[in-house]
């Protein structure tokens, strides 16, 4: 019996080849035993571990039902009875937890102003406005019988002088009373009294009746408030006791408030009562003079500001006061220098390169007198005169003032 091999091909067939899709993987292991039981937080049976556990033979498996659930009703529910507390595990409903919700009370009666935790007594009465209130307002002077001169004076003298006039005293405490800052006359005031005082008894009495007045809002230091309560008490009752109060008060008019004052809309306002009209025509004819004049000054400000070119008046009105100074140092030139003349800074005034360095060595090697500054003044008074000058008396701000003076 011959048999008969198919001959063997030797490249594969043109047909294309067919690729059988692959088998699904099979259904994932079941979790062992131990596993399940460290999964669940409750410990099972082990007839219902053998209920739980899924079975291997698919003719165990059973074909799971459709049931049609039943059409959705969108019925408003009653509402709660508010009699009911139904318990839900344990737990209040829904229902309980919305009743049991309560609107808070209405806010009492708001308590009456007190001051706050950390103010002295007596401090808030300051912020008062009805005891502000029914204090007497001061009122300015009459200008009758007072001339022109007499109250230019007061912008270059010291609080001694003005102090001794009493006018320009009077100018002075009104300036104060709209600052809030009165009490410091009276109080220095006080002191000059205080050392008038013959006997022990006179100044001790004295100084504790105004310890208890106006001790609250007078601006000493506390060692100096120490030596005054000192003497109030009675413990140490010596007039030199008083003099660290007094020359703290003093130096806070000097260099503070007395400046202020010769700057203030009220003292210009004053002055621009009394200025002659022959004083106001005199600044077509001399710049100096305007420059000299504190109501000519304050209008030629407002012209400047105008025009966005009040730095330069700023810077000579500060190098003037430096120079006229009796305490002159080098940081307050370095203070000047800073705000008015550093390079980059918002309101520069530009001096040429020879005055600028010049200025800065002497700065810097502390070289300071009342010269200091000389070089700049002439330089930045060339500046205003040559075109702010000009424009100042072709504008409606000096028209105006000249229309107003008599």
């Amino acid at each position: 019996m011959s048999m008969c091999f198919p001959l063997l091909r030797s490249r594969p067939l043109s047909k294309k080849t067919v690729v059988q899709p692959a088998e699904p993987p099979p259904p994932p292991d079941p979790e062992p035993e131990q596993q399940q039981q460290q999964a669940s937080p409750i410990p099972e049976s082990p007839e219902q571990q053998q209920q739980s556990r899924p079975s291997t033979s698919k003719e165990d498996t059973p074909v799971p039902t459709v049931v049609e659930s039943p059409p959705v009703s969108f019925e408003t529910p009653p509402p709660p009875d508010s009699t009911s507390s139904t318990l839900a595990g344990g737990r209040l409903s829904v229902v309980d937890e919305r009743r049991i919700i309560k609107t808070p009370p209405p806010p009492s009666a708001k308590p009456a102003s007190r001051p706050p935790l950390g103010i002295a007594p007596g401090m808030d009465l300051i912020f008062d406005k009805e005891h502000s209130g029914n204090k007497a307002e001061l009122e300015l002077p009459s200008t009758d019988g007072l001339d022109y001169p007499r109250a230019a004076s007061w912008s270059s003298c010291n609080v001694n002088e003005i102090m001794h006039d009493a006018l320009g005293k009077q100018v002075f405490r009104c300036f104060l009373a709209q600052a809030l800052a009165e009490e410091n006359m009276t109080f220095w005031e006080k002191c000059e009294e205080f050392k008038k005082c013959k006997d022990n008894a006179a100044l001790q009495a004295a100084v504790a009746d105004t310890m208890e007045s106006m001790g609250t809002y007078v601006n000493v230091s506390a060692p100096a408030r120490a030596k005054l309560m000192e003497v109030a008490k009675g413990t140490n009752v010596d007039k030199k006791m008083i003099e660290p109060a007094s020359k703290e008060i003093y130096k806070l008019l000097e260099n503070d408030q007395l400046p202020r004052f010769r700057r203030s809309e009220l003292y210009l306002g004053f002055l621009e009562k009394l200025l002659p009209r022959a004083y106001a025509e005199k600044w077509k004819l001399n710049f100096e003079a305007l420059l000299g004049n504190q109501v000519g000054r304050h209008y030629f400000r407002r012209f400047l500001i105008s025009i966005h070119a009040e730095e330069n008046l700023k810077f000579w009105e500060a190098a003037i006061e430096f120079k006229h100074s009796k305490n002159k140092s080098a940081a307050m030139a370095r203070s000047i220098y800073d705000q008015f003349l550093k390079e980059g800074i918002p309101n520069e005034v530009f001096l040429p390169h020879g005055v600028r360095n010049n200025l800065l060595r002497l700065i810097k090697e502390k070289e300071i007198d009342g010269t200091l500054f000389d070089d700049s003044i002439k330089y930045v008074e060339q500046v205003l005169r040559n075109d702010p000058y000009v424009r100042f008396l072709q504008s409606e701000t000096y028209k105006d003032l000249l229309s107003r003076l008599q």
